[in-house]
C-alpha cells in the first residue's frame, strides 16, 4: 500500500512538472511576442531608452547641493556680469552721447541683452553637464488651459484695469484725442518730411491697439523668453529647493528687477528728475520686478512650463506704454497709467498677493513639476 502511494505521488509530481514547463514555455512565447510587437512601437522603445537617462540627470541636477550651488553661481555671474558690463561700458555711454543714431543703437543693444539670461542658462547647463533635464520647455496647454489663457490675456486685462484706476483718480489727465502723442508724432514725421493726418493716426492707433489685445502675448516673445527661461525656468526651481515656494518667488522677482539697475540708474526707464534718483528708481524697478515676477513664478511653478510666464511677460512689455498715449503729460512711471506706477499697478499687486496665498495653501514639489 505504501509502495502504491509512492507511485501515485511520483506520477503527480511528474505531471505537475510537465504542466509548469508548459506554462513557462507559453509565458516565454507571450513575452517574445510582446517584445516583437514593441519592437515596432517607437514610443515604447523611446520611453525605455530614456528612463535611465532621466533618472541620472535628476540625480546630477537636484540631489547634489554643491553642484546646484555651482550652477547658481555660474548663472548669476554670467547673467548679471555680462549684462551690467555691457551696459556700463557700452550702452550707457552711447545713451548719454546725445547722438540720435547712437541712442537708437543703444536701444537695440538693450533689446538684444534680454537674451542674456537664456544664454547664461545654456552655458551653465553645458558647463555642469545638466543637459535639458527640468528645463521647463514642455507645452502642456491641455492640462493647464486656465493658466495659459491667463498668461495670454490676463496681464493685458490687468494693464487696462490699472489704467482705468489711474484715470479715475486723475481724470483731468485723460485725453481721448491723444493730443500730446499727436504733437510728438507729427513733429517726428515732419523731420522726415512726411505729411500726417490726425484722423488717420487715430484710426491706425485704434486698429493697432485692438490687434495687440489679442497678440501682445507673442509680439515680444523672443525677449520675454530670454528673461523667463533664465529667471523663472532655471533660477526659480533652484531657489525653490533651497528656500521654499514664497521666498523663491519673491527672490526671483527681485533679482529680475535688480538686473535692470544700471539702465535705471541713468534714467532709462523712470527718468532722472525725481527726488532720490537713482536709488529710488532702482528700488521702484525691483518692486515692479518682484510683483510681476511673483505672478510669472506662479504660472511657471503651477504648470511646470515656462511658456505661460513668457506670454504674460510679453503682454506686459507690449502693453506697458499704451495708456500713456491717452494722457496730456505722458503720465508718470511712479504713479501711472503704466503698470509700473503705484496706482496702475494695484491690480498686479493684488493678483501677486493671491498667488502667494494660493502657493502657501497648495504647495507643490517643484522637482515633480519642472521637467
Amino acid at each position: 500500500m505504501a509502495e502504491l502511494e509512492k507511485k501515485v505521488e511520483k506520477k503527480l509530481n511528474k505531471d505537475e512538472g510537465t504542466v509548469n514547463k508548459d506554462i513557462e514555455t507559453q509565458t516565454s512565447e507571450t513575452e517574445d511576442n510582446t517584445d516583437a510587437a514593441n519592437a515596432f512601437d517607437i514610443t515604447e522603445r523611446f520611453k525605455r531608452q530614456q528612463q535611465p537617462q532621466v533618472k541620472q540627470k535628476e540625480l546630477i541636477g537636484v540631489t547634489d547641493k554643491t553642484v546646484e550651488t555651482k550652477r547658481l553661481l555660474i548663472f548669476m555671474g554670467l547673467c548679471f556680469g555680462v549684462a551690467w558690463l555691457t551696459e556700463i561700458f557700452s550702452i550707457i555711454p552711447m545713451y548719454r552721447s546725445g547722438n540720435a543714431e547712437a541712442i537708437q543703437e543703444a536701444a537695440n543693444m538693450v533689446s538684444q541683452l534680454m537674451l542674456t539670461p537664456a544664454l547664461s542658462v545654456v552655458v551653465a547647463r553645458i558647463a555642469t553637464r545638466e543637459g535639458l533635464a527640468k528645463s521647463g520647455l514642455q507645452f502642456n496647454f491641455t492640462e493647464h488651459k486656465p493658466l495659459y489663457l491667463f498668461g495670454w490675456f490676463g496681464m493685458t486685462a490687468l494693464t487696462f484695469l490699472g489704467a482705468v484706476i489711474y484715470f479715475l483718480v486723475f481724470r483731468d489727465n485723460f485725453d481721448p484725442q491723444m493730443g500730446n502723442f499727436m504733437t510728438v508724432y507729427s513733429a517726428s514725421m515732419a523731420d522726415k518730411n512726411v505729411q500726417t493726418d490726425n484722423i488717420d493716426i487715430m484710426a491706425v492707433y485704434r486698429t493697432d491697439l485692438l490687434i495687440k489685445i489679442f497678440t501682445a502675448a507673442v509680439l515680444d516673445i523672443i525677449n520675454s523668453f530670454g528673461e523667463e527661461w533664465g529667471f523663472r525656468a532655471y533660477l526659480l526651481p533652484k531657489l525653490y529647493r533651497k528656500f521654499g515656494a514664497v521666498p523663491s518667488m519673491v527672490l526671483c522677482g527681485f533679482a529680475s528687477g535688480l538686473w535692470y539697475a544700471p539702465l535705471v540708474a541713468v534714467g532709462y526707464y523712470y527718468g532722472n528728475a525725481n527726488a532720490g534718483f537713482p536709488i529710488v528708481n532702482i528700488l521702484a524697478m525691483c518692486v515692479f520686478g518682484t510683483v510681476t515676477g511673483v505672478i510669472y513664478s506662479f504660472l511657471c511653478l503651477r504648470t511646470g512650463s515656462v511658456f505661460p510666464s513668457v506670454f504674460a511677460h510679453s503682454a506686459v512689455n507690449v502693453m506697458m506704454s499704451q495708456a500713456t498715449l491717452l494722457t496730456f503729460d505722458g503720465g508718470n512711471y511712479f504713479v501711472g497709467p503704466a503698470p509700473t506706477g503705484i496706482l496702475s499697478g494695484l491690480p498686479f499687486i493684488i493678483v501677486a498677493a493671491l498667488c502667494i496665498v494660493s502657493m502657501k495653501k497648495h504647495p507643490i514639489e517643484v522637482q515633480d513639476k519642472i521637467k
